[in-house]
């Protein structure tokens, strides 16, 4: 009520008031689509990256499910009279620089764009958990836990806001069909 009376008043006093409404608005619009841009940029790497990890958990399934029941082992060896853990780690790196089109540059791997990099990953790791040598249940399975930071540098703010730095984290895991 006391925004509209002070919007009808004609004495000039709502001016400063109505230019730093649609300053707050151009504000807004300007800030929406960068809000948008980062969320695509996220979403595609997390996607990536959980296809990378969907692949390391796929290429353990002969190592899990090598010469013994399935649904009783996980990934082990037999050396000599004793088991013993055989993961495969895979290159996570290798394949999410072919997915997303990064290449590694100073310890980052980067995706490149005019002027500089539109984002760039580091900080990879990559957890295995075994499903145990014994019987269990569905709920063990051999399982990919991968974590990698992210960062935006934004279009907005004439560069003087910092980038935005995030760690991006997937899941996958390998699991006996029947």
């Amino acid at each position: 009520m006391k925004l509209i009376k002070i919007m009808k008043d004609r004495r000039g006093n709502s001016t400063p008031l109505t230019i730093a409404l649609i300053l707050g608005i151009l504000l807004l619009i300007c800030a929406l689509p960068e809000f948008f841009r980062l969320g695509i940029i996220v979403s595609g790497v997390r996607d990536g990256l959980q296809q990378a990890v969907i692949t390391v958990a796929t290429t353990n399934y002969d190592e899990a499910y090598n010469g013994l029941r399935e649904g009783y082992s996980g990934g082990y060896i037999l050396s000599g009279e004793s088991w013993q853990e055989n993961l495969d780690y895979d290159d996570v790196y290798y394949r999410l620089d072919n997915l997303l089109g990064t290449a590694e540059v100073g310890g980052y791997h980067i995706k490149e764009d005019k002027g500089g990099y539109e984002y760039r990953l580091s900080g990879l790791s990559v957890d295995i958990a075994n499903a145990p040598l014994t019987p269990g249940g569905a709920e063990h399975n051999l399982e990919a836990d991968a974590r990698i930071t992210i960062e935006i540098p934004l279009s907005f703010g004439w560069d003087r806001l910092p980038p935005l730095t995030m760690e991006i984290r997937t899941k996958s895991a390998y699991m006996p069909k029947f």
